[in-house]
């Protein structure tokens, strides 16, 4: 049975972050994160009375994003739209998986929404699937702000503001600030997250995924598939797992908050291919497949381990 949503503010997470992180957080910031917390509780109590139900995968259409629209893919969004309505601090477009783009000239910044990431997962009874939520002042992935992710499936939320940090609160309802490397081998890569949406596309055999270990540090490395983009990428912010492989182009509306809580907890990310994972417009069109790794590992390496991978992918292509 999927447990009950701690609620935010009194489990401390935005007074963690503003306590903790680098900077202050303005009042914007924390109306934003609360806000947030607001939209994703509504989509959970939704989304645990369709979960898994014949109403939940009931396919009502194609959404914006070009996946199909499911019958729990649309009850999250519009409890979720909802209370956007009543409870923003400052006036909004919308970038929404479901219902496109939602243009105000009044806006001031831009909300990038996933109601339920990890769809397959919630339509077949299957776990985990959550919420994605990010607010940026730009048109880009690196514009974006603030990210609130939340997993539908256990008390789990992660939350980030850019240059203040990101707080994790785990299955026990203690937040604590994310960043922190593995107290075991803090440089070594055992478990791999890999997303790959059809089998049939994939270019490279999974062999060369040992490539992101480097070279005499394969150890006891396993792959794991999680699912749900957003919650694969705080996974690595919270240290559970080492390296995200998403071999699949994905769009900015999955993974703009995922990649701001990951990037504010010391992690990095990087595309694999040319393309500039941060000058990625914010829409809904999909791009390139990247690679994200959990704080700890050294930029620089990983960089390099993905270009060599960026190169087997063109050889094999």
């Amino acid at each position: 049975m999927l447990e009950e949503r701690v609620d935010i503010s009194r489990e401390g997470v935005v007074s963690l972050l503003a306590r903790e992180g680098r900077r202050s957080l303005s009042v914007v910031e924390k109306k934003w994160l609360l806000c947030a917390a607001e939209m994703a509780g509504a989509g959970k109590r939704v989304a645990r009375r369709l979960w898994g139900t014949a109403s939940g995968r009931t396919v009502l259409g194609q959404g914006a994003g070009g996946d199909r629209t499911l019958g729990i893919d649309d009850a999250c969004e519009k409890v979720m739209l909802r209370k956007l309505e009543a409870l923003a601090p400052e006036p909004w477009a919308l970038l929404s998986e479901e219902a496109g783009l939602i243009e105000k000239p009044e806006a001031i910044c831009r909300l990038l929404v996933d109601p339920l990431d990890g769809s397959l997962n919630a339509k077949r009874g299957l776990t985990p699937f959550g919420a994605s939520i990010a607010v940026a002042y730009g048109d880009k992935l690196a514009d974006v702000s603030v990210g609130y992710v939340e997993d539908y499936t256990r008390p789990w939320r992660f939350v980030a503001v850019r240059g203040a940090g990101a707080v994790v609160s785990d299955r026990h309802g203690d937040a604590r600030v994310a960043g922190l490397a593995r107290e075991n081998s803090p440089s070594t890569v055992e478990v791999i997250l890999l997303e790959i949406g059809s089998p049939h596309q994939c270019r490279f055999a999974v062999n060369n995924l040992a490539l992101l270990a480097g070279a005499g540090e394969l150890g006891d490395m396993r792959i794991r598939q999680i699912g749900s983009l957003a919650l694969s990428l705080c996974c690595l912010a919270a240290g559970l797992a080492d390296v995200l492989v998403a071999a699949v182009r994905s769009r900015t509306v999955d993974v703009a908050a995922g990649l701001l809580v990951l990037e504010e907890a010391g992690g990095g990310a990087a595309a694999l291919g040319e393309f500039d994972l941060w000058s990625a417009p914010l829409d809904l069109e999909r791009r390139s497949a990247f690679v994200a790794w959990r704080p700890g590992l050294d930029a620089a390496e990983m960089n390099e381990r993905v270009s060599r991978l960026s190169k087997k992918l063109a050889v094999q292509a």
